[in-house]
């Protein structure tokens, strides 16, 4: 059961209406890195995670985004003040007409879709992809600060900031305890898994802890050694405990009682 608590997690100020900043801050309620997206995403996760802890996670995040909704769907109906009348250069037209409040659409007018919500079923897949929302909706309210003057929009975008930090801090903490589970696991074809290909040429290349150490083999010619038809072979033997073994049933991974085969002894 769901309960709409009427205190704001935020209490939002504007000081004047500005029909300009809230077609921006648009991007926030309808956007595909909004607070909506972020909110189905995190519930809709939770639903196929059988992880009691990571799914509390989830709802967690989750409520507090469609609190986050709400703030900017305010915000978003202040900013854009009466409209009793309406000027011909209003440049909220498309609110104004359609009923004087937020729509869910972006900045550019495309509405919402569920086409947004990244959903895969696998923990770790999952919590990847929502420690990338968080930053790509943070990134958006840094950008939307630039744009106001505000001074109440700007401190209720500064909140949203910072809890776009926590839940991102949140996320990343999670990841770290799913470490060689789900798709995290290796791939049986260790061979190339571990390989870094130079693909480019000429004066530049670089060499990082992305493509040296751990265990990884760099190719500075792979069209040389590689070139044609891939020749994997036969399928090598499991390289080490964290490695997929054969029979692996991915229907059955986040079952927390079910117990995964281990490889034969060598």
């Amino acid at each position: 059961m769901f309960k709409h608590v009427k205190d704001m997690e935020y209490t939002v100020h504007v000081d004047r209406p500005d029909p300009r900043f809230a077609v921006l801050l648009l991007e926030q309620f309808g956007g595909g890195n909004g607070e909506l997206k972020a909110a189905m995403q995190y519930f809709s996760q939770s639903l196929g995670c059988n992880d009691p802890k990571i799914r509390d996670l989830l709802q967690d995040i989750a409520a507090e985004e469609l609190s986050h909704l709400e703030m900017v769907g305010e915000a978003l109906a202040m900013l854009i003040g009466g409209v009793d009348t309406v000027p011909r250069d209003f440049a909220a037209n498309h609110m104004a007409l359609l009923g004087g409040g937020p729509l869910l659409i972006n900045s550019g007018g495309e509405p919402w879709t569920a086409n947004y919500v990244n959903s895969n079923g696998d923990i770790y897949t999952d919590l990847s992809s929502n420690a990338g929302a968080e930053l790509r909706a943070k990134l958006i309210y840094e950008r939307l600060l630039q744009q106001t003057d505000d001074a109440g929009v700007k401190d209720m975008i500064r909140f949203l900031l910072s809890r776009e930090e926590s839940h991102n801090f949140s996320f990343m903490q999670a990841i770290k305890t799913l470490k060689g589970t789900g798709v995290n696991k290796d791939f049986r074809d260790s061979d190339f898994s571990k390989k870094y290909m130079n693909m480019s040429t000429g004066q530049g290349d670089s060499r990082g802890p992305w493509n040296q150490g751990s265990g990884t083999s760099y190719e500075s010619d792979p069209n040389l050694r590689y070139g044609g038809p891939a020749q994997y072979g036969k399928e090598p033997p499991p390289a080490g405990a964290r490695e997929v073994a054969p029979g692996y049933n991915d229907h059955t991974r986040n079952n927390p009682g079910y117990n995964q085969p281990q490889p034969p002894q060598q």
